[in-house]
């Protein structure tokens, strides 16, 4: 269950696909319908691997269960092939192995983000699980994160029960050689 204001979202019972379709649709809702806060900035949270990461809405689109990825030949190792979720042709971006961490598992693989339509890039992100929304406003700030080798970490902060987690800039990720430079 996400709490989204006064209201909560929760997962339907199903296949899970159709659960994560429900979910996302459902979210997408409330955020359209939810009065304009400015004062408190929203963050999807998400887990990939053992790192947890806030992704800014408006540059995310849906959340789908991990579908099946087609191998692309003479790509670097990060990039895990093309998949086609509801007509839309994406790259399967590895995030972890792009930023010069081990590759995620397959067990740890369960769910695609995808780049929202003003990004303007046809692709997703691998992660683990999509754990709800956040405020910045009620998390602790920990500092920038100031590491060349990844400029789209941001910031840290951390949640009242310990977690850190990362603030993610889809914007300056799709923006760098590195995200673009995908052949060997």
């Amino acid at each position: 269950m996400i709490r989204t204001g006064d209201e909560s979202l929760e997962l339907e019972e199903g296949p899970k696909s159709g659960r994560l379709r429900d979910f996302s649709t459902q979210l997408a809702q409330r955020l359209r319908a939810a009065p304009s806060k400015a004062a408190e900035p929203a963050r999807l949270a998400v887990r990939l691997a053992n790192t947890g990461y806030l992704l800014d809405l408006s540059s995310t689109g849906e959340i789908v269960a991990l579908p099946e990825i087609a191998p692309v030949p003479w790509t670097k190792p990060w990039f895990r092939g093309l998949t086609n979720v509801r007509g839309r042709l994406l790259g399967v971006i590895d995030l972890m192995h792009l930023s010069g961490r081990p590759p995620m598992t397959p067990e740890e693989s369960l769910q695609l983000v995808v780049f929202g339509d003003a990004l303007k890039v046809n692709a997703a992100i691998v992660v683990t699980r999509a754990f709800g929304l956040r405020n910045l406003k009620d998390l602790h700030p920990l500092g920038d994160v100031s590491d060349p080798l990844r400029p789209w970490e941001r910031e840290r902060f951390r949640e009242t029960d310990g977690t850190t987690l990362i603030e993610l800039d889809l914007r300056r990720l799709v923006a760098t050689e590195q995200f673009a430079a995908i052949g060997v």
